[in-house]
Parts: structure tokens; C-alpha cells; sequence
């Protein structure tokens, strides 16, 4: 099984970031002081490899980054934001007639609270590069450079992380089949068990912030399913289904947490294999995905926590209608099919500080 590139990447400001290079996508990591070699700062300051305010209301502006072809993108970001603090990030793409107009991805506020106030997407975004659909600026060609802006407001507030994924949405299924790592099966991550549908609220909705629960418990970090999904509220969204609100929330109870989208399950093995469950993007159709206990759906997450000894994904999948009944076997060319199709692979890294990532 082949590895997956990790690089540097030359940056117009010449510094240089972690990225994952994968067929399909590639993710680039700012998180140390010299990611942000380059960029623009107005109010803001790099300290302790984190960026802090100097001013009640910042910015950086990051010099262009240059990536394979994309025409999607999907940012993440850790951020402590006390009080009435926020966290807004922006990006705009450059192709061969110029650069984008700025996108914004709305503003993240921490805190739980069913309104979502001050936690918000922003809706009607659109020109002729492409647009915002809440979480994911989706192009309408493909760009081959990206530049983001990051806001900060309000005391206290610091941002540690800021992640994005780049895709293209052609090689989403590239990987499809790629063979595993047998050294990888029958192995299982211990992950707490927990229902969305054993809320009022939870039903079909709250898989996202039922998968990143179980995430932090596993990590030590136990917060019930209803705070968690009060703490993923996107008012402009009604839902909790945001992506990178699900890993800033994440973030903000001390996690590393980013969107990547892996190119196969063999991909994934390495996380599980390395004690790292993921949350995992899928839909499917009546009788796609044999065993669900949704006989089909538009977009649900899970949590994948090892394979089983003939390398089928084994899943936390909280849909369930009971705790007990979380633990599901999916089988692996159905489940890999529904989960590169349906989403490139989308998945959230949520692990903690310090760990070695695969």
C-alpha cells in the first residue's frame, strides 16, 4: 500500500506547511509560526505558534498558495474565541481569467446554544468562479491557486489551526478498490457507542455532531450528544451538519481537528491502525449499503473505528436507534463505493495535541 505524500509546500511568501497529497485532493496545514511566513497582518500577531490579536478586530492575509487542480474546497480552523469573540475565514481562487472574488465561510463563535447566535454560514454567495454552498466553495473550473484571509475578533480570541482541503471532483472515485494493508485488519478502536436517535431533536440530523461526541470521548474529552450538537448550530444552515464547524467545535475543547478527504479505505486503515478514528461522509440509495440501519440517505456521517479480519470497515454508526446497536460491519467495496462517491472521501481528523499523525 502506498503511502501518502507528505510534502512541503512552496508558498509565494516562501514558507513552507504540512500538506497531504493524495489522487484526489490535497489538504495543507497552517500551524506554526512559520506557515504564516509571508502573509499579511493587520492587528495580528504570531505567538506561541498561534495567531492572537494586538487590536480588538485583525486580519492576515496569507500569500497565494499553489496547489493541483481543484474546483472545490472545503477550510477548517481551531480557534478560542472567549465572550462575544469570533472567527471569520475567507478564501478567493485564481484560475486563468484572474482571481475570485473573497468567499466567506461565514463566522464560527464557540459556545453552545440551540439559536446558533453569532454562529452562522452565509448564504447567496456567487459570482463566475463559482459558489459557496454553506461549507464547500464549489468552482465552476478549476482553480490552481487559492488565498485566504482569517478575521479575528475580541479579546482573548487566537486562532491554532487553520486546515484546507482542495479536490477534484472528477478523481473522486480514483482510489476505489485500492488494496488494503492485511497488517491493518482485525484490528478495532475502542470508540464509546452513542445513538443520535435517542434525542427529540436528534433523529436523522444529528449524526454529525453524535460522530464528532463519540470522537472526544474516545479522546478523553466527554460532552454529551446534545451539547455537541449546540455546539455545531449553523442558524444560517438549521443544522448541524456544518463540516468545519463540527472540526472547529472539536478544536475548541483542545483537539487538533481538520476536513481531509482520504482517496480509499486503505487510507483510512492507517488512521485506525494508528488508534486515530475517523468521522466519515456517505449516501446512499435503497440497498447500496447493505445492514445500515437507514435504509438510505442523502448524507450521513459515521464513525469508522477499525476493519474487521476480512477487512470489511467496521463502524460506529449513530444512526442506530440504540447505543447498543451502534456497532455496525459494513461491506467494504459497498461502503468505500457510497463513501468516495458520495463525498470524495470527506472526513474529519479529530485527534490530540502532539499525536503522530499516519
Amino acid at each position: 500500500m502506498r503511502a501518502p505524500l507528505l510534502t512541503a509546500l512552496l508558498l509565494t511568501g516562501g514558507a513552507e506547511a504540512l500538506t497531504m497529497t493524495y489522487p484526489n485532493s490535497t489538504t495543507v496545514l497552517h500551524e506554526r509560526a512559520g506557515d504564516w511566513a509571508g502573509a499579511e497582518l493587520k492587528g495580528v500577531q504570531v505567538r506561541a505558534e498561534a495567531l492572537t490579536l494586538t487590536e480588538g478586530t485583525g486580519t492576515l492575509t496569507s500569500a497565494p498558495l499553489r496547489v493541483a487542480a481543484f474546483d472545490e474546497l472545503v477550510p477548517s480552523w481551531n480557534a478560542v474565541t472567549p465572550g462575544a469573540g469570533s472567527v471569520t475565514v475567507e478564501v478567493r481562487t485564481q484560475s486563468g481569467t484572474g482571481w475570485s472574488r473573497w468567499f466567506s465561510f461565514g463566522t464560527w463563535r464557540s459556545g453552545e446554544g440551540r439559536s446558533g447566535e453569532g454562529r452562522t454560514s452565509l448564504n447567496g454567495q456567487r459570482d463566475a468562479a463559482g459558489q459557496v454552498l454553506t461549507d464547500t466553495l464549489r468552482l465552476n473550473a478549476k482553480a490552481t491557486a487559492y488565498q485566504y484571509r482569517v478575521t479575528l475578533r475580541g479579546a482573548g480570541t487566537n486562532v491554532r489551526l487553520l486546515a484546507f482541503n482542495t479536490s477534484d471532483r472528477a478523481r473522486r472515485t480514483a482510489g476505489l478498490g485500492q488494496a488494503g494493508n492485511r497488517a491493518a485488519w482485525g484490528r478495532v478502536v475502542d470508540v464509546p457507542r452513542r445513538s443520535q436517535m435517542l434525542y427529540p431533536d436528534g433523529g436523522e440530523v444529528w449524526c454529525s455532531p453524535t460522530s464528532v461526541s463519540m470522537i472526544l470521548a474516545h479522546h478523553g474529552v466527554n460532552v454529551t450528544v446534545p451539547q455537541a450538537a449546540q455546539g455545531t448550530f449553523d442558524r444560517a444552515y438549521d443544522g448541524t451538519g456544518n463540516w468545519p464547524f463540527n472540526a472547529a467545535y472539536a478544536g475548541a475543547l483542545g483537539l487538533r481537528a481538520f476536513v481531509t478527504r482520504l482517496p480509499s479505505l486503505a487510507e483510512a486503515e492507517r488512521y485506525t491502525a494508528a488508534g486515530l478514528p475517523l468521522a466519515v461522509s456517505l449516501g446512499w440509495k435503497k440497498g447500496e449499503l447493505p445492514g445500515a440501519p437507514l435504509t438510505y440517505s442523502e448524507g450521513h456521517l459515521m464513525v469508522l473505528v477499525g476493519f474487521d479480519a476480512q477487512g470489511n470497515p467496521v463502524l460506529n454508526d449513530p444512526a442506530a436507534p440504540s447505543d447498543a446497536g451502534v456497532r455496525r460491519t459494513y461491506p467494504r467495496a459497498a461502503f468505500e463505493r457510497q463513501w468516495l462517491t458520495h463525498s470524495g472521501g470527506l472526513s474529519y481528523v479529530i485527534a490530540p495535541q502532539g499525536a503522530k499523525l499516519p
